[in-house]
């Protein structure tokens, strides 16, 4: 059988490396892994990642939890196959750079789409504006089709009124993102 391959956050391989370190629980871990880290982290993130790091290797049969569930001495031991496990170490920083990276290319994509809906909405407010600006004149050219006009000129006006609507959030979502 071969060695289980697994990904795993350098401080945390390090931290579980050490043969003291067993019959831990999750908010031990979580205080070894914030006294190494070199950068500052929030305490409830840092607790939150180990869990879901701790949950990866219960899953792999690498940790075997003892206790009883949602219970305060709930911990967590080193299994036999946890010892013939091949670590792959890879440090958080490189996950949250990619996450980053990622995050951008889709702020980009929605940036570009928003300015394309503007243009699209603001294409379509100056045909409204022209539309309503015409049934104004027809209306003067045509006094005896009054009422025909009027209910066409007011609805172009209120389509006119929605487009507004519609540009003024677009460049309000814009302007948020472009922070």
């Amino acid at each position: 059988m071969s060695k289980p391959s697994i990904k795993i956050n350098a401080q945390l391989n390090s931290i579980l490396q050490d043969e003291n370190f067993d019959d831990f629980n999750v908010t031990q871990l979580r205080d070894a892994y914030l006294a190494m880290s070199s950068t500052v982290e929030n305490p409830i993130e840092a607790r939150k990642y180990v869990y879901k790091q701790i949950l990866k290797l219960v899953k792999k049969d690498l940790l075997l939890k003892k206790g009883t569930k949602n219970s305060k001495r709930l911990v967590y031991q080193k299994s036999e196959l946890f010892f013939n496990a091949n670590f792959i170490e890879q440090s958080k920083t490189t996950a949250t750079v990619n996450q980053a990276k990622s995050a951008a290319t889709i702020t980009n994509d929605a940036i570009q789409q928003l300015e394309e809906r503007l243009k699209e909405s603001e294409v379509d407010l100056l045909t409204s504006i022209g539309e309503s600006e015409e049934y104004m004149r027809l209306y003067q050219s045509f006094p005896d089709m009054k009422m025909h006009l009027e209910s066409q000129y007011l609805q172009a006006r209120e389509n006119s009124s929605k487009l507004l609507g519609q540009i003024k959030a677009i460049k309000s979502v814009l302007a948020h993102q472009q922070k």
